[in-house]
């Protein structure tokens, strides 16, 4: 009998001889056969991030030697010229692989930001911090092993489950078929039923040596090795698609939008806010829905962990907005939403000094915090016209380093550029990102997208078609999946339709419901109340003095030595306004005519 022909070409055959030895995949020993795979495509990914940052170095370095010696030898400069081009050639290859412009040796992403980072000592530090070793290095993958390596790093244990499942002889083929429909399906895998019914059309491959299969099994078998007892903890889900009911549905063109599949009664993006706490910038224009969205976000923090303590710093006052927030431990509501820059600076900074007191009793109390400020846009505005670095040193502060001590914080701003609350393409890019987006503000968004913030720039009608799925008339993205959802219909807590301007049904005006504070835990925060009205020493001393002076403007700028200098009589004045508000010394304000 003739032999029968075989289906491998010398093309796939390189491609089987590439993994791991089938046969251990084949006797079942899937989980230290995806440990291996994922080793070796991290191993492959060094030595060609190596080879590339080698061959960029000895060219560009072959390059400049040419360059200055040309004129001890012509060969020198002809030297320089193919070393040149073999410079070019590697970076075109590099851009192609990585898209990514990366000119300088064992240097990736932008030269500018770097150079500029390595000035300053906070500055290099988040430029560091915000660095993704492990994202850089799969860019030097073949396209489809950053999907493999992508898989196995975040869902080896869901694929461990779903492989031993198989029969032997088509785990491989089931392993290779999960990983084109984890890329087709963006990051989602088919169903275990869905997985069984195909495997059901296919049979049981020839190729793999059953002799060996057979031997490791018995290997695997006999083998006992007494391990110690080991805690156990739950293992994150994965997310399951249902695969397209025809074979025309998979095949989409390359520009085509194919919208979030997953439509369930519970909001995801609620879910991606309040999984894990993080700091978070959550940009809407007004009327989009941004406090609506807080409130179901921070309610459900509440049901999960009720000892997180909520502090909403409200720059706007609305008493139609009041019920957003009623489930807070603490509101600081501005006196007169309408005040100028500087009644609106000392505001904040009182209300800072007594978040920061809260903050240091929940980390003494072993307890998270989370602070909320509702009006980002404004406050940052405020601050620059006045000059003042205080909020931009305070939000870096605990942006960088404030998640280690329990303490984090969301912003809600009106669009992306966050350069007035210190907030660069660096720091921007480690905050979680939530945009709001209603039907009649479709049109106004196309500078966010400059920022890079919100993944793939959709069309117009693309974001049309998902709101139309909204019974609410918005979509919201979800810096997780980097989405678009349809926002469903939620319960309004305020009371108050803005959308319609008028009041739902059994609710009426709440101007006589503000809630500053609970009435729990009053010791607490009386102690907090009386650590607010301290005056750092620096302004106990200056408050000291300023009882000294005679009265008039004149005798204060006399005083400090400061007449000529108009810079200087700003920040002074600005001084004073700041320690008469704190000590409650108005009347300071009156002798020196301010």
């Amino acid at each position: 009998m003739d032999l029968l022909p075989i289906l491998t070409t010398k093309e796939t055959i390189k491609l089987r001889d590439d993994y791991p030895s089938i046969e251990h995949l084949e006797a079942g020993n899937a989980a230290s056969w995806m440990m291996e795979r994922q080793d070796q495509l991290l191993i492959r990914a060094k030595e060609e991030r190596a080879g590339m940052n080698l061959a960029k170095f000895l060219n560009l370095g072959a390059a400049a030697v040419g360059a200055v010696c040309y004129a001890t030898s012509p060969l020198a400069l002809i030297g320089a010229v193919v070393a040149g081009a073999g410079y070019a050639w590697t970076m075109a290859q590099d851009l192609n692989d990585t898209h990514q412009f990366a000119p300088i040796p064992f240097l990736r992403g932008n030269i500018f930001e770097f150079l500029s980072a390595m000035g300053d000592s906070e500055a290099r530090e988040e430029y560091f911090a915000g660095k993704n070793e492990l994202a850089d290095l799969m860019l030097h993958l073949e396209p489809m092993e950053k999907y493999e390596f992508v898989m196995l790093k975040h869902s080896s244990h869901i694929l461990t489950n779903y492989l031993t499942q198989v029969e032997q002889g088509k785990r491989f083929y089931a392993y290779r078929w999960i990983l084109d429909w984890f890329i087709q399906l963006k990051g989602n895998f088919p169903t275990p039923e869905q997985l069984q019914g195909h495997l059901a059309t296919v049979r049981v491959d020839t190729r793999v040596n059953y002799q060996q299969v057979n031997a490791i099994r018995e290997a695997m078998s006999n083998t006992q090795i007494g391990i110690p007892a080991a805690k156990f903890a739950p293992l994150p889900g994965s997310e399951v698609a249902q695969l397209p009911s025809k074979v025309s549905d998979a095949i989409t063109p390359q520009n085509s939008f194919v919208a979030p599949n997953d439509r369930t009664s519970k909001f995801e993006v609620i879910n991606h806010l309040v999984d894990k706490i993080q700091n978070c910038f959550i940009v809407g224009l007004p009327g989009s829905g941004k406090d609506f969205l807080v409130s179901h976000a921070t309610r459900q923090i509440k049901n999960n962990k009720p000892t997180t303590c909520l502090f909403l710093i409200d720059c706007k006052n609305d008493p139609k907005e009041y019920g957003y927030y009623e489930h807070f431990d603490y509101v600081e509501r501005i006196p007169d939403w309408s005040c100028d820059a500087w009644e609106f600076v000392t505001w904040f900074k009182k209300v800072w000094l007594k978040y920061e007191s809260v903050a240091n009793q929940c980390e003494r109390e072993g307890r998270k915090i989370l602070v909320i400020i509702n009006e980002g846009t404004r406050s940052g505005q405020c601050f620059s016209q006045e000059r003042d670095p205080f909020i931009k040193s305070k939000l870096t502060a605990i942006t960088s380093s404030g998640d280690s001590r329990g303490r984090n914080i969301w912003i809600m701003v009106q669009a992306p550029q966050l350069e007035d609350l210190g907030f660069g393409d660096t720091v921007r890019s480690q905050l979680f990102k939530v945009a709001i987006l209603h039907e009649s503000n479709v049109g106004a968004i196309s500078n966010w997208w400059k920022t890079n913030c919100f993944g793939k720039q959709l069309k117009p009608e693309q974001l049309f078609s998902l709101i139309s799925e909204s019974p609410r008339a918005r979509t919201v993205y979800s810096g997780k999946t980097m989405q678009w959802y349809p926002m469903p219909e939620l319960e309004n807590f305020s009371g108050y339709d803005r959308d319609k301007g008028e009041f739902l049904p059994g609710f009426k005006s709440s101007e006589n419901s503000d809630k500053h504070v609970n009435d729990s835990n009053v010791a607490t925060k009386v102690q907090i109340e009386t650590e607010i009205k301290t005056l750092t020493d620096t302004q106990a001393r200056l408050l000291q003095l300023l009882d000294d002076i005679p009265e008039g403007l004149e005798s204060l700028l006399k005083r400090f030595g400061i007449s000529a200098n108009a810079e200087h009589q700003r920040m002074l004045i600005k001084s004073v306004k700041e320690v008469a508000s704190i000590a409650d010394r108005l009347d300071l304000l009156e002798k020196f005519e301010l």
